[in-house]
């Protein structure tokens, strides 16, 4: 299983030492978060998002992702082959490159193409568009087993590809510490997550596989109040327990296995930039099996 930590987000002047220290550990890369210091721009795919917080109009995020990536795809053969760009879809058109603005050609493979999911469509996307899945953190095992794996499977079927070399990666949180005390504050915090995430209608079919879409709309109504401190209180030890691998040091890799075990091929963590475990634990998760052997992408 290969490993990744995220990188510091509340000062981004640590940056470059939390990953000098993350390669240090033995990870096997970096995440880089979209949340307050966002150096990027996200293709936004929650309505409220869209219109209210980036002033741009909202459709069916699905249908458009897919003709995002196809597009990035036409831009990337153009720089390499010269061949003459000509796509037009319903969302993205690209049929001017001049030689001004096209790179040297590019001498090796593509990048990886990997997308977050968690509903069907977007799902069905990642499966026949990319090299591989982000899953997002609010996922639990039997929305991983029930919804997840078999649309995955179903995808990558249709479109004639083969599981060994396609990347799924995370699929829930991670509560672990060295002692009790600090499993215990890290789960609060994994309490805090689900109630945030759990009021996202986009969010709700991982709810309803459980049965516990009314939480989500409990926990949307007080969004809509504007008491944010008082969703995670909403949220049973049950429920929170279902979206997290929890044990400390010494259990936490039992707990990873038996949660995601031969399901997911790649785990973020540090999701708090405090460095969640020590490097040899680090390399014992790493040790877990997965079923991705490595990206096959067409030259």
């Amino acid at each position: 299983m290969r490993v990744f930590a995220t990188l510091p987000q509340e000062d981004l002047r640590k940056v470059g030492t939390a990953a000098k220290a993350i390669e240090a550990d033995g990870y096997d890369g970096v995440v880089a978060m979209e949340n307050k210091h966002d150096p990027f721009l996200a293709l936004a795919v929650v309505r409220a998002h869209n219109e209210r917080r980036f002033s741009v109009p909202w459709t069916p995020p699905a249908p458009r992702m897919r003709e995002y990536i196809q597009v990035l795809r036409a831009i990337w053969r153009c720089w390499k082959t010269g061949e003459e760009p000509g796509f037009e879809g319903e969302h993205y058109r690209f049929t001017l490159m001049t030689p001004n603005f096209a790179p040297e050609p590019i001498t090796a493979l593509p990048p990886a193409v990997m997308i977050a999911a968690v509903g069907p469509a977007m799902l069905r996307v990642a499966a026949k568009e990319c090299d591989g899945v982000k899953l997002h953190g609010f996922c639990t095992r039997k929305y991983l087993t029930d919804e997840i794996m078999p649309r995955i499977g179903a995808g990558l079927a249709k479109a004639g590809r083969k599981r060994a070399q396609y990347e799924i990666s995370g699929g829930g949180f991670l509560a672990t510490g060295p002692d009790n005390q600090a499993v215990a504050r890290r789960f609060e915090w994994v309490r805090q997550r689900v109630a945030f995430y759990g009021s996202t209608p986009a969010y709700y079919p991982v709810l309803a596989v459980h049965g516990l879409e009314d939480l989500g709309h409990k926990l949307n109504a007080l969004t809509r109040q504007g008491r944010w401190n008082d969703m995670a209180k909403e949220v049973p030890d049950d429920v929170a327990h279902l979206f997290a691998a929890v044990g400390r040091h010494d259990q936490i890799v039992a707990a990873i296995d038996d949660r995601i075990g031969g399901l997911v091929d790649a785990l973020t963590l540090r999701a708090d930039g405090a460095g969640e475990v020590p490097p040899d634990l680090v390399q014992d998760i790493r040790r877990l099996p997965c079923a991705f052997q490595g990206f096959a992408r067409q030259d």
